[in-house]
């Protein structure tokens, strides 16, 4: 999946879900850190892609705290 589609696909998405999927993708992080320990790891790109999905989804998380928090101070 290209990087633009996955940040329309968490922007689209709810904060449970992208919650869920953070969870998801550091678990996937571990285990291709443990996999790199281990010299089984082919794809060090995969490292990468996992690390910029990570800031993806917490930069959409913090935008949008930011708007609860200005919502809830205009009221």
């Amino acid at each position: 999946m290209k990087r633009s589609e996955f940040k329309r696909q968490i922007q689209n998405s709810s904060t449970k879900e992208i919650e869920a999927a953070l969870a998801e993708e550091r678990k996937n992080l571990f285990g291709f850190r443990q996999q790199i320990s281990m010299k089984q790891l082919d794809n060090l790109r995969a490292i990468r892609e996992s690390r910029r999905r990570i800031a993806i989804m917490l930069t959409v998380l913090r935008q949008r705290r930011a708007e609860e928090s200005k919502e809830q101070g205009k009221k």
